[in-house]
């Protein structure tokens, strides 16, 4: 047995529990035969102190002695870029059947790091530096070559991770989503490649609260809602936004493909579509105001997704196989019936009207259908027959054939503008309605600040209550809305 192994099991530094800590970090004991609990204080960015309670095996006691002795004084975001194999170099290699002692012990001081980071500060924890840019990283292609690219043209840069479901969402579900336990490992692993600093912040509250329960509202109402619109107003390009103002950054950089640009006849911030049509993102940031925008980098909107993959497969060919997340991340195998059903009340079924009010079927719960649905509705017809409209209040739905889906006009409510107000009281655009629908023209027209008509040229199928309408004059994203129930 390696002489600093025994050292650090039989005379174990820094045992213990800070009381009062100024974060805390552990990791392991569900289904795992060791356990490690890190406390700490931290003075602004350095680890002033830190303590450690472990039960397991020797190797487990000896790396949670060996690691808190390795990072006290230590800066925290220097603390990351420890790996186990920094441990083994000093307790010597750890057998098979104990490696995952070095992953509990890694993950405790990632989980005490993204603890501190993620609670409220009075002050900065970093000073500000204008070449400082947090890249939001979410295991993928897109952002972690946004990363490289940024790293390449002389930032200093910083992953940052956002948890958005709680630890045990994996375990409960058995599921992959854009932002699980395996996505975070991936993003780190990425980052020690690039030799970038790695954090994880917890937003797993504001994201319940702000996404998922006004998710279900909508729902409620009868309305198909687009959460990922309203998570990077909210979260990505709120809290986040806000959040990365402590570890002294300057920018926020996503994966998304887009491009934002200012404009050298106004002075404004544009929002643009991503080179690569097929791929552009831009219908999703139709919310963002002028003051997020100027803090914001999409490094990757001005390459195609080919472009991007093949470089990827050079540099992190353990992304070669990485699908895309195309599901929304909380709703497991996305199954949106068993998820609605678990979160709202009183789901019963409910008549199935024709167009003429006559019963032709029967619903299983309202909130289980959208407008403009073909599937699932279980009637024999000499047509196919869609979902024209939901009516929550009576418990019942209306369906009718693709020419009664047809809809020339419709309201958009919320409205918001790039430029922060309109081209016009009235003028054309393309619109889409849907992030896949194809672009159609229109006239919009002004109602008040918040509320536009929106007049296509040819009626369009399945204008869907909830969903947003994106305006576009050329490749710029010049607002959008939420679709009014009619």
């Amino acid at each position: 047995m390696n002489s600093n192994l025994t050292l650090h099991f039989k005379k174990p530094f820094n045992v213990g529990e800070i009381s009062h800590s100024d974060a805390s970090g552990s990791s392991g004991g569900i289904n795992c035969p060791g356990y490690i609990k890190l406390t700490s204080r931290i003075d602004k960015n350095i680890i002033s102190d830190i303590k450690f309670k472990a039960f397991g095996c020797n190797y487990t006691i000896a790396a949670a002695s060996y690691l808190t002795n390795l990072i006290k004084n230590k800066d925290i975001l220097q603390s990351t870029f420890i790996t186990g194999k920094e441990l083994e170099k000093h307790l010597g290699k750890f057998p098979a059947g104990k490696k995952y002692v070095l992953n509990i012990t890694i993950n405790a001081l990632n989980n005490l790091i993204s603890d501190y980071i993620s609670k409220s500060h009075n002050g900065n924890i970093y000073e500000k530096n204008i070449k400082r840019v947090v890249v939001a990283m979410s295991g993928g292609i897109d952002s972690s070559m946004a990363a490289r690219f940024l790293k390449d043209d002389g930032w200093e840069v910083i992953g940052v991770t956002m948890k958005l479901l709680p630890d045990d969402f994996d375990r409960k579900n058995n599921t992959k989503t854009c932002c699980s336990l395996k996505d975070i490992e991936t993003a780190r692993k990425v980052s020690l490649k690039l030799d970038i600093p790695h954090i994880v912040i917890n937003f797993v509250s504001p994201f319940e609260k702000k996404i998922i329960n006004q998710f279900c509202k909508e729902y409620q109402k009868g309305c198909t809602p687009n959460p990922c619109v309203e998570c990077n107003k909210y979260i990505k390009f709120g809290a986040l936004l806000e959040k990365i103002k402590t570890l002294g950054a300057s920018y926020l950089a996503t994966g998304h493909h887009c491009r934002i640009e200012k404009s050298s006849y106004s002075g404004l911030f544009e929002v643009k579509k991503g080179v690569d049509k097929n791929k552009d993102q831009s219908y999703i940031l139709w919310k963002l105001s002028q003051d997020q925008l100027s803090l914001i980098k999409t490094p990757i909107g001005m390459f195609s997704k080919d472009h991007i993959k093949k470089e990827a497969e050079k540099i992190f060919p353990f992304l070669k196989n990485k699908s895309e997340s195309q599901d929304i991340c909380f709703i497991p195998e996305n199954n949106y019936h068993s998820f609605l059903a678990s979160r709202l009340r009183k789901i019963e079924k409910g008549n199935i009207l024709n167009t003429r009010g006559e019963i032709i079927g029967t619903h299983k719960g309202y909130p289980f259908y959208t407008v403009g649905q073909r599937k699932g509705l279980g009637i024999s017809h000499s047509k196919p027959l869609y979902v024209k409209e939901i009516i929550p209040e009576k418990n019942i739905i209306i369906a009718g054939e693709e020419q009664d889906i047809l809809q020339g006009s419709f309201r958009v409510k919320n409205i918001n503008f790039i430029a922060g107000s309109p081209p016009g009281k009235n003028f054309r655009a393309m619109v889409k309605i849907r992030y896949n629908f194809k672009e159609t023209p229109a006239e919009i027209r002004i109602e008040d600040k918040k509320t536009v008509t929106v007049i296509f040229d040819t009626p369009q199928k399945a204008v869907t209550p909830g969903q947003s309408a994106v305006f576009y004059i050329d490749d710029t994203l010049i607002g959008g809305g939420i679709i009014i129930k009619t």
